[in-house]
């Protein structure tokens, strides 16, 4: 089977692959299945979450993981 992925899913799966955790392609598509099977499904109103921010990247908003991270720890932890 051949499979198309868009230049932004392709960008994922590498990354994935990059980490080390997986050695295929074709693991780590199944680890996401089981992972989506295991949730039971996605809801429409999960499924527009998802549509949503792919939206927000595509126009740029968006915000480093680590900046985030501090500024919550900063107004719930006080660190």
């Amino acid at each position: 089977m051949t499979v198309s992925l868009s230049p932004e899913t392709q960008k994922l799966l590498d990354e994935k692959l990059q980490t080390g955790q997986y050695s295929s392609p074709d693991e780590v598509v199944r680890a996401a299945l089981e992972a989506l099977n295991e949730l039971g499904g996605l809801d429409e109103q999960t499924l527009d979450a998802i549509d949503r921010a792919e939206e927000q990247i595509e126009r740029g908003e968006v915000h480093d993981l680590k900046d985030v991270r501090q500024r919550i720890l900063d107004k719930f932890v006080g660190k």
